[in-house]
C-alpha cells in the first residue's frame, strides 16, 4: 500500500528539465548546430548538453527522488539535498555552456575555464543526488527487479560525468591531459556510459515499473527479465572497461570487445521483446495516452538499436552518427520522458490536491486532469517530426531537418502547455475517484506516492 508523501523538489526538477528541453530545441532550429555545423562544434555541444544534462539528467534525478522510495517501500523522500543538487547542476551546466561558447569566440576566451569548473559543479550536484538515492537503495536490500537497473544506472552516471570532466579539462587545458586519444576514445567512452549506462539502463528500470502499473500488467518479468539485466548491464560494463583498457594501450583483442558489446545489444533487444510481452499481457485493454505513446519511444529505441548495429558493421560518417544520436535522444529517451510525464505530473498533482480528502468527499479522477483528445495529435506530431528529422539528418538535408526540428519543438511546447494546465487549470468534469462506469473500484493511490 502506498502512502502519501511527495518529494518536495520533484516538480521543480521537472520544470527546470522541460525548460532546458525547449531551449535546446530553440538552439537547434536556429541553424547553428548539427547538421548545419559539425557534431563537435561548440554550438552543437551547447545543445547536446542542454539535452543530456539539463533535460534528461535533471528529469531522471527528479523522478528518482520520488520513484526510488516507492519501489523500495521506504517512507522517506529527499529533503533539501535534492534542491542543493539541482542548483549545483544548473550552475554547472551554465558554466559548461559558457565554456563551450568561449571556444568559438562567442564569449571571451577567459571564460574557457568555466568548462571544467562547470563540469565539477555538475559532478558534485549529481553526486549529492546519487548518494542520497543510493542510500535509500542500500537500505532496501534485497532490491526489487526494476531497482536493479536504477542502481546500475546511477553507477554509470558517475562514470559518464567523470569522463565528461576529463574531456572538459582537455578542452580547457590540453597540457593537463597526456592521453593522446582523449577526444576520440574518451568521447566514445563518455557517450557509452551516458547514453546507454545512465540514461538507458535507468529508463529501462523506470519503464518496467511504470508501464506495468499503468497497463495493469505483471511486474515480475521472470527469467527473461533477469536475462535482460545480466546481458545489458554486464555486457555494457565489461565492454566499457575493455574499451578503456584498449584506449590506454593494453593489448585487448578486438574480438572480445565485439563479443561483450554483442551481449549488451542482446540484452537491450530482450528488453524490447519483454516490453512486447508486457503489453500483450496487460489487463487494461484500452491504453491511456501515456502508455500508448510509450510505444512510439520503444519503436524508436528498436530502430536506433538496429541502426547502430548496421553502422557498426558497415561503417559510419558524421551524418549517420548524428542521425543515430538524434533518434536516440529525441525518439527513445525524450519520447519516453514526455509520455510518462503526461501521467506522472497529473498523478502527483492529484495527490497534492485530493489525497488528503479521498474517501471523505467526491474528487475527480486523475484522468480528469488531462484532455487526451486535445493532446494526442501533439504526441503524434512529435514522433512523426523526430522520424522525419532522423531521415533528413542521415541523408544530410539540413534545411529539411530544421523544419522537422521545428515540428517537434511546436509539439513539445503544446505538451508542456498541457502539463502546465494540469498544475494550474481546473479538472474536466468526469467520474469521481473510487468508481468507474462499470462500478468497479479504480486505483486511488498514485504509484509515485510513498
Amino acid at each position: 500500500m502506498f502512502g502519501s508523501a511527495i518529494s518536495r523538489w520533484t516538480m521543480l526538477h521537472f520544470g527546470a528539465a522541460l525548460t532546458c528541453f525547449v531551449l535546446a530545441q530553440l538552439v537547434m532550429i536556429a541553424g547553428v548546430t548539427f547538421p548545419h555545423a559539425s557534431l563537435f562544434a561548440p554550438t552543437t555541444l551547447v545543445s547536446v548538453h542542454l539535452l543530456t544534462i539539463g533535460w534528461l539528467t535533471i528529469l531522471m534525478l527528479g523522478a528518482l527522488h520520488q520513484f526510488i522510495p516507492v519501489i523500495t517501500a521506504q517512507g522517506t523522500v529527499a529533503g533539501t539535498s535534492a534542491l542543493v543538487s539541482l542548483i549545483m547542476i544548473l550552475l554547472g551546466l551554465g558554466g559548461m555552456e559558457a565554456g563551450f561558447l568561449s571556444l568559438n569566440g562567442t564569449l571571451p576566451p577567459s571564460l574557457l575555464v568555466a568548462l571544467p569548473v562547470g563540469g565539477l559543479l555538475v559532478l558534485a550536484g549529481a553526486a549529492i543526488a546519487a548518494v542520497s538515492l543510493s542510500r535509500t537503495l542500500w537500505q532496501a536490500r534485497p532490491l526489487p527487479f526494476s531497482a536493479w537497473f536504477v542502481a546500475a544506472g546511477l553507477m554509470f552516471l558517475f562514470v559518464a560525468i567523470g569522463m565528461g570532466l576529463v574531456l572538459g579539462c582537455a578542452f580547457a587545458h590540453p597540457d593537463w591531459i597526456s592521453w593522446s586519444g582523449v577526444f576520440d576514445d574518451g568521447l566514445r567512452l563518455h557517450l557509452l556510459a551516458g547514453l546507454i549506462g545512465w540514461f538507458t539502463l535507468t529508463a529501462i528500470g523506470v519503464s518496467y515499473r511504470l508501464l506495468s502499473m499503468f497497463t495493469l500488467a505483471p511486474e515480475e518479468r521472470g527469467p527473461i527479465g533477469i536475462a535482460v539485466f545480466i546481458f545489458s548491464t554486464g555486457g555494457l560494463a565489461v565492454t566499457w572497461f575493455l574499451d578503456l583498457a584498449a584506449a590506454l594501450g593494453a593489448d585487448v583483442p578486438q574480438a572480445l570487445i565485439i563479443f561483450t558489446a554483442a551481449a549488451a545489444a542482446i540484452g537491450l533487444a530482450l528488453y524490447l521483446f519483454d516490453m512486447g510481452r508486457l503489453y500483450r499481457s496487460r489487463r487494461r485493454k484500452t491504453l491511456e495516452l501515456n502508455s500508448g505513446m510509450a510505444l512510439g519511444a520503444l519503436a524508436a529505441f528498436a530502430i536506433a538499436l538496429a541502426f547502430a548495429i548496421f553502422l557498426a558493421i558497415e561503417g559510419t560518417n558524421e551524418s549517420t552518427s548524428g542521425a543515430l544520436g538524434y533518434l536516440f535522444l529525441f525518439g527513445w529517451l525524450s519520447g519516453l520522458g514526455l509520455s510518462q510525464l503526461y501521467k506522472i505530473i497529473p498523478f502527483l498533482t492529484w495527490l497534492e490536491r485530493y489525497g488528503g480528502v479521498l474517501g471523505k468527499q467526491s474528487v475527480p479522477r486523475v484522468q480528469d486532469l488531462v484532455d487526451e483528445t486535445r493532446d494526442r495529435p501533439w504526441f503524434i506530431l512529435y514522433f512523426a517530426a523526430v522520424a522525419a528529422g532522423t531521415v533528413f539528418a542521415a541523408i544530410d538535408w539540413p534545411s529539411w531537418w530544421q523544419i522537422a526540428a521545428l515540428g517537434h519543438l511546436v509539439a513539445t511546447v503544446m505538451i508542456v502547455r498541457a502539463l502546465w494546465l494540469v498544475r494550474h487549470g481546473m479538472p474536466r468534469r468526469g467520474q469521481t475517484a473510487g468508481s468507474s462506469s462499470t462500478g468497479r473500484p479504480l486505483a486511488s493511490h498514485p504509484p509515485f506516492a510513498t
